[in-house]
């Protein structure tokens, strides 16, 4: 049986743990929309990052055909594995860090491409999301709740304060889009934040072209969103050795104008710039 937060902790006169910035969602019926955001089928295998006191997994078990269950706190562990009971041969629970955890040979064990949910700790949701893109072969789509801050920059659009890395490389290798908004009242403890829940579907809306190789883009991006106040002229003189003469060869070439900032290109300029710069400066 389930416990609610307030239930687990007054039960064992524990605290949740700032080290892991657990927040646990206290609705249930926010837990069952977030479920059902992901449409999932009974043929999927589903990765939950954090499942802590189960608020989630108690609506996924029923719907999928293998449940991973990755959590870093062994006392949740062991609740998990006690509050589920016997009988679920179909969900393994994980014990570590999910940061370091192997989607690709999951998917390779499972013989699929992985779905992923979870309500993500805040102090790791964009380190997680970097880990995820790294490993977008494996993985189908993403649902998950995260800070709102953190989630507005993920789907942020060209020209917006919020535009950055991340909602470029999304922009180039998935399709993201944000759901709905969840209060901090929802929460045990209460966050000092506003969440959302965001849908991340890891497929490239550019597949019919050549994207740029993912760790070339992302580090055009850091070098071109380090310096954003700067033109792309300014920010990106000296990235990978380029000179100033290289630089409006590839802007030429790329079809951008150099003095504009990186904030105003779109995934697909990004694109073009990244293949003109690689094609110059790794390929000679």
């Amino acid at each position: 049986m389930f416990l609610t937060p307030q239930q687990y902790f007054a039960a064992r006169r524990l605290s949740p743990r700032k080290r892991f910035g657990q927040h646990f969602l206290a609705q249930a019926a926010t837990a069952e929309r977030i479920v059902e955001s992901a449409r999932l089928s009974p043929d999927d295998v589903v990765v939950e990052v954090g499942p802590g006191l189960g608020a989630l997994t108690r609506f996924l078990v029923p719907k999928v055909h293998r449940l991973h269950l990755v959590e870093i706190d062994r006392d949740l562990c062991d609740y998990l594995t006690e509050a589920m009971g016997p009988g679920r041969p179909h969900v393994t629970i994980r014990q570590r860090d999910v940061l370091d955890f192997d989607f690709r040979d999951l998917a390779e064990q499972e013989d699929r491409r992985l779905v992923v949910i979870g309500n993500l700790p805040y102090n790791i949701s964009s380190p997680l999301l970097f880990h995820l893109l790294e490993s977008r072969s494996a993985i189908r789509s993403l649902v998950a709740m995260v800070q709102k801050e953190v989630g507005m920059r993920w789907t942020a659009a060209p020209g917006s304060r919020d535009y950055g890395v991340l909602s470029v490389l999304l922009g180039v290798f998935a399709q993201a889009r944000r759901l709905f908004d969840v209060g901090p009242g929802q929460f045990y403890p209460h966050p000092k934040v506003d969440s959302v829940v965001v849908s991340i579907q890891f497929e490239s809306p550019w597949a019919e072209e050549p994207l740029p190789s993912f760790d070339w883009l992302r580090s055009l991006l850091n070098a071109a969103f380090q310096k954003r106040r700067k033109t792309l002229n300014n920010g990106l003189k000296g990235f990978a050795g380029a000179d100033g003469n290289l630089l409006q060869s590839c802007f030429s070439r790329a079809n951008i104008d150099g003095s504009r900032r990186p904030e105003t290109l779109s995934p697909e300029e990004f694109i073009r710039l990244s293949r003109a710069l690689e094609s110059r400066l790794r390929l000679g």
